[in-house]
């Protein structure tokens, strides 16, 4: 190999080291819990009037939850939410359970453990298929 290929090649290497470390540092939550209604004690956003999703910090923010709106008897839940950085969240819901759903409009609450290295200072972002909804940083 000459002198001149032998740092472009060592360039490639780290280049394709660090794509790989980057896609496997993303981490992928679970919930802890979902149930039906909205969080009790905080109050919905003025955003979420007309059944818009949305996002909160629950217990000071050692837990998040994020709140859809659907059918009362095929309720819409995350099933898991990726970290993409220390302010950036995406969630993947769950598959539609099929059978007959009702066709009212009802909130439905997801739970999770914030990840260590995600942020409550700043705002973060929870990226769904159809909408982003922004957590204020906890106050106080």
């Amino acid at each position: 190999m000459s002198r001149a290929a032998r740092p472009l090649t060592s360039f490639v290497a780290v280049a394709a080291v660090a794509l790989l470390l980057a896609g496997c540092s993303s981490t992928q939550v679970k919930p802890d819990s979902d149930y039906a209604g909205e969080p009790k004690g905080v109050q919905a956003p003025a955003s979420s009037a007309g059944g818009a999703s949305w996002a909160t910090w629950l217990q000071n923010g050692k837990q998040f939850g994020i709140v859809i709106y659907g059918s009362s008897t095929c309720p819409p839940t995350v099933q898991s939410v990726k970290v993409i950085a220390d302010n950036q969240l995406e969630a993947t819901l769950s598959p539609a359970s099929g059978g007959i759903c009702s066709a009212d409009l009802a909130p439905h609450t997801t739970v999770f453990t914030r990840p260590s290295g995600v942020t409550t200072t700043s705002d973060v972002t929870v990226k769904l298929p159809d909408a982003t909804l922004t957590i204020p940083p906890v106050r106080g």
